[in-house]
């Protein structure tokens, strides 16, 4: 009787292959996309000297003048650069390829999931550093909120406070990455501020509500900061560190925001800032595909942030 091994040769399954991807990113959520149709250019800043919250003397004498006030108007610039990536897709694996692997189409996603998680990177560097988001705290031991006798609830409140001190508007984003996420859903002090007819688990959505903002954005991403060709060493992105933030609901005139990302959505054969180009490799016998897009990731207002580093062990 013929064995299974004989009646049956191995073959890639065409309905199924593994692969691994980055959970969602965060980075377009907290600096969010301002179309822009030149790669350069400036926005004005009204006010920056907080004029219209200055009490000033209005009371005018019959026959006098109103006493008269302005405020200052500046200016700062954005330039969007060039973020790009190429793969090879060579003829001998292109016409080898099992049904399952589909070679243009794995490259192009490839090179956006690469170029998205730089993206996340440099945010993250910038909105985590203590000389850009100067208004910070760095926790150890008892303060850390992995630890039963902190209250991350209350640490949060407290900041609140600075932020609108700052930039006069109340804090709306809190942003935790997961090693801090999974330490915080379970501390007793955000237990405590459920109701007793509270039966499930406590997620974003009911953290949001804990912590009175309205969006509580779990940071996720990876990155692997082994060498090449060594064995993945995987880290998060966005470390173990928190940040409270004010976040524009959408851009606009005269908002405020902690940070705001400027795609070029002008550039050259581009749909929406982001462009795919596909050529020839005659001498390389392969096709070579690149993926591109221009922007910037442009602090703000520092001020409406507040970072804690070390949030947990």
């Amino acid at each position: 009787m013929p064995t299974p091994n004989q009646v049956h040769i191995d073959a890639a399954l065409t309905n199924l292959s593994i692969g691994y991807r980055n959970p969602a990113f965060i980075a377009d959520l907290l600096a969010p996309v301002v179309p822009v149709r030149k790669q350069s250019d400036k926005y004005f800043i009204y006010d920056s000297e907080r004029e219209q919250f200055r009490q000033s003397d209005d009371k005018r004498a019959p026959g006098a003048e109103a006493s008269e006030v302005d405020f200052a108007l500046s200016s700062d610039n954005y330039f969007c650069e060039d973020h790009a990536l190429v793969a090879v897709v060579p003829d001998e694996e292109r016409e080898n390829a099992d049904p399952a692997i589909q070679p243009s189409i794995d490259r192009t996603e490839f090179l956006r999931a690469k170029i998205d998680l730089n993206k996340e990177i440099g945010l993250a560097a910038m909105l985590t550093s203590t000389s850009v988001i100067t208004q910070s705290t760095t926790l150890s031991g008892d303060t850390q909120w992995s630890d039963p006798d902190s209250d991350p609830v209350a640490a949060i409140e407290a900041q609140k406070a600075t932020i609108m001190a700052s930039v006069q508007v109340a804090p709306n984003t809190l942003v935790l990455p997961y090693p801090v996420y999974s330490a915080v859903r379970m501390h007793a002090k955000v237990l405590a501020c459920m109701p007793s007819s509270f039966s499930g688990m406590v997620n974003e959505q009911v953290l949001a509500q804990v912590f009175d903002v309205e969006n509580v954005l779990v940071a996720r991403a990876f990155k692997n900061t082994a060498a090449a060709g060594q064995t993945p060493a995987m880290s998060y992105v966005w470390g173990k560190d928190a940040l409270l933030a004010y976040v524009p609901t959408r851009p606009g005139l005269k908002q405020m925001a902690l940070a705001l990302t400027f795609a070029w959505t002008g550039a050259p054969g581009s749909v929406s800032g982001h462009r795919v180009e596909m050529w020839r490799e005659e001498r390389r016998k392969s096709d070579a595909i690149r993926v591109q897009r221009y922007y910037d990731q442009k602090l703000i207002a520092a001020g409406a942030a507040y970072l804690w580093k070390s949030a947990v062990a």
